[in-house]
């Protein structure tokens, strides 16, 4: 008995030696999971004539640096409003991260926020599911739907003046009914009601009030230029159009005073098409001023002083970038927004020295008073390579030339290519050492024509060319691997008359080697162990679907063909821990079969039981695209399961098996391609996609690079304190508690649940003592 307790009292300090020890562990030791930047994004493609993914944010505002709303939807009101409500949804800002608030079931795409206090603020946005324009209002807890008057299907703007009870929300008019409404009251007694105006016909988009009696609305031409612009005087809104042909559309408005006031916009004028910018003295609307840039829709404006303002707009086509401009008092200049998309609104606190700007792609960027730096992802566009120097040192390469760069805090886009080609591979050995490749310059003239394919090298200041003289002309480059300074390798794909391109550099030059294939092949992955030992895998067959897999060694002499295990497909990427100890992956078998995952145990290629996916035999194959390990206990692999409708694979090693990986916060629903994966360390890791989409492994980032729960909803009780909701897809209602809940000390993933599960255990094992000890 005495031994019994003493065993039980042993057992009893050791577990709660280790919940404290637990508690008190660094961040960087505990349990980490897969999180989107984005909080909502999930790879899933917007209106076919837009390029750039939904979500769209077109909405902001911040009430203090520590709280803000960002508004949006799945809707594209630029080219397709009045035709594609979709639906709405809200982001909030409480000074660490973004998280998801839901709103209604019944929102359409919302447009404009406008904050007037902690527990009152208004959204507004495109036609519910009802037919009617949307609007919504939180009270603190929760957003609730507002009674929206017959006549109007969607709104574009919405401005409570303080206090709350007087407020206009403009639009589009349907029928009979008017463009603008009027609020008055305080929610939820108050009422929203039709207010005439001289030219309901035209769409407005941007409505300003300084005061009761002085404000502006402006908006779009019907069917001919001018823009429309309204002028409050108290008592009506009159027309204040002015007789300009080349102003076409204005989206925003913002005034400073009575006496100074700007509207932004696009121009009608003929190609090349002038941005818009117009500025009222007092006495009459001046302009168009001459824009600094060309062919750009201006969407937002918001002014600090008469000396101080930032207009936001669609991509700067010179820059690759989301236009930001600013206004220093005597003329605007652009500055960069290190994003790959257009921006929508913005919004800055008084001061000018903290802000922020909101675009497609649920873009959210701040300035911190001297640059901008993104919170979610940069860009849309499709990322096929990362690669990690350090945990804030790191570099990703996409489509069309881009290339980003992450500093701890954000990434941003670092440049375009002039040549625009696509950038597929990319290793970085040091701070001041990497390599990037893609592909050849059009025109692809195969086999002995057209460019050699992009080689650029980091030398710690700049990417610079380094071009291949006379190998690999109009053939594409899929990965490079680095050895050392002097020795790097590259590999892509073949010609009919060739094998796939195997080039080796050797501090000087990039030199074609016999890479040991058929003619047609490609090789996708490359990983060198040493100078004498390395691997390279691929496909023969990649215009047929990729049926036939290759894999060829390096010896220090030469490549040769190393037999694969029989029945699998093409391979995409391989990673070899040591000489005896490495992992390949590639395409499923067939449709509703295993996509592949094959182990090097020093003599042979075995096959290993991976993920089950969808596909169509001999159309598309669900595939892991990359695959990184950083231990034999310790890998990731990524890619997509094509079965319909489709959706990110993530596959982790735990020494044992391969284990899909669809644990929240990743969204179970998120459908895109996952491209390449790195890991700085067991606890931090980055993933890169198509559509711009990228994914962090490790506890909390620090602000900056917010990281989101897109399935936990945070309110704010009467109280003030915080409360979550939990769901587990778009569920469209919720329940609420009103305990207060502190963030968790543990971010990536809760320690209460641990500590909780390790106390349960406890109490468990002293029941059954106790019930042993009572039957004997």
């Amino acid at each position: 008995m005495m031994k019994r307790n003493l065993r039980f009292a042993i057992f009893t300090v050791s577990m709660v030696a280790l919940m404290v020890t637990m508690t008190f562990l660094p961040a960087s030791a505990q349990l980490s999971q897969w999180r989107s930047l984005n909080p909502t994004r999930d790879g899933i493609v917007g209106p076919p004539s837009r390029v750039a993914p939904a979500p769209y944010l077109y909405g902001v505002q911040m009430l203090t640096s520590s709280y803000g709303w960002a508004v949006g939807g799945t809707c594209d009101i630029f080219t397709n409003a009045g035709t594609c409500p979709g639906s709405g949804f809200a982001l909030f800002w409480d000074g660490a991260r973004w998280r998801q608030i839901l709103v209604p079931a019944t929102a359409g795409t919302l447009t404009s926020v406008f904050i007037v206090g902690a527990n009152d603020v208004w959204a507004v946005g495109m036609q519910d599911t009802t037919g009617k324009a949307t609007i919504i209002h939180w009270d603190g807890i929760s957003w609730a739907a507002a009674t929206v008057p017959v006549g109007i299907t969607d709104l574009f703007s919405v401005f409570i003046l303080p206090g709350g009870m007087d407020g206009w929300a403009v639009g589009r008019v349907t029928g009979a009914g008017t463009n603008i409404l009027r609020w008055s009251g305080m929610w939820p007694t108050g009422a929203w009601s039709a207010f005439s105006t001289p030219l309901s016909t035209r769409d407005l988009r941007g409505v300003f009030l300084i005061s009761p009696t002085e404000g502006w609305a402006v908006g779009t031409t019907t069917p001919v230029p001018p823009a429309t612009i309204f002028h409050w005087d108290g008592a009506g809104w009159i027309d204040a159009t002015i007789s300009s042909p080349t102003t076409n559309n204005l989206y925003s408005v913002f005034a400073v005073s009575p006496t100074d006031a700007w509207a932004v916009g696009a121009s009608a004028s003929a190609s090349p098409y002038q941005s818009t910018i117009i500025r009222w003295n007092g006495a009459s609307w001046t302009g168009p001023m001459v824009a600094p840039t060309s062919n750009i829709d201006y969407h937002s404006i918001h002014m600090i002083s008469g000396t101080d303002g930032w207009i936001a707009g669609g991509v700067d086509p010179t820059t690759g970038e989301g236009l930001l401009l600013h206004w220093n008092g005597v003329a605007w200049a652009p500055v960069r927004s290190l994003v790959t998309v257009g921006l929508n609104d913005v919004f800055m606190l008084p001061g000018g020295s903290d802000g922020l700007a909101v675009g497609d792609a649920e873009t959210i960027v701040r300035w911190n008073g001297s640059k901008w730096f993104a919170q979610t992802s940069p860009t849309d566009i499709r990322l096929n390579a990362v690669s990690m120097v350090a945990t804030n040192d790191g570099w990703a390469v996409g489509d069309n030339g881009t290339i980003f760069n992450y500093d701890g805090i954000s990434w941003a886009h670092y440049e375009t290519l002039p040549s625009g080609v696509n950038l597929n591979g990319l290793n970085m050995r040091a701070t001041n050492d990497g390599w990037a490749v893609g592909d050849s310059p059009p025109p692809l003239t195969s086999p002995s024509g057209g460019f050699p394919p992009v080689i650029l090298r980091w030398n710690g200041a700049a990417w610079t060319p380094v071009t291949p003289s006379g190998v690999a002309l109009g053939q594409k480059l899929y990965a490079v691997d680095i050895v050392s300074a002097t020795e790097s390798w590259a590999v892509g794909n073949g010609t009919i008359t060739a094998g796939a391109a195997m080039l080796k550099w050797d501090g000087t030059l990039w030199t074609s080697v016999p890479s040991g294939t058929p003619a047609g092949t490609s090789l996708y992955g490359i990983n060198m162990l040493s100078s004498t030992d390395g691997w390279a895998v691929g496909c023969t067959d990649p215009t047929s679907g990729c049926q036939s897999s290759i894999i060829v060694r390096w010896n220090g002499l030469a490549w040769s063909a190393v037999t694969p295990p029989s029945g699998i497909h093409g391979l995409r990427d391989i990673f070899m821990l040591s000489p005896t100890n490495g992992w390949a992956v590639g395409y499923a078998s067939a449709a509703g079969g295993q996509a592949t995952i094959i182990h090097w145990d020093g003599s042979q290629w075995t096959s290993v039981p991976g993920p089950t996916v969808g596909g169509v035999v001999g159309v598309v194959y669900s595939v892991l695209n990359s695959v990184h390990m950083t231990s034999p206990t310790d890998g990731w692999a990524v890619g997509n399961d094509t079965t319909s409708p489709g959706k990110s694979l993530i596959v982790h090693w735990d020494g044992l098996t391969w284990n899909v990986v669809a644990t929240l916060p990743l969204p179970p629903s998120m459908a895109v391609s996952l491209n390449s994966v790195f890991m700085v360390a067991s606890l931090d890791g980055w993933i890169v996609s198509d559509q711009g989409l990228i994914l962090h492994y490790g506890p909390e980032s620090v602000p900056g690079t917010t990281t989101s729960i897109t399935t936990v909803i945070q309110t704010t009780t009467s109280t003030g304190s915080l409360s979550t909701t939990t769901s587990s897809s778009s569920a469209t209602t919720s329940t609420s508690t009103t305990t207060s809940i502190p963030p968790s000390p543990v971010p990536g993933f809760p320690i209460e649940s641990i500590l909780a599960g390790l106390v349960g255990g406890i109490a468990t094992l002293a029941v059954l003592r106790r019930r042993r000890k009572f039957r004997s």
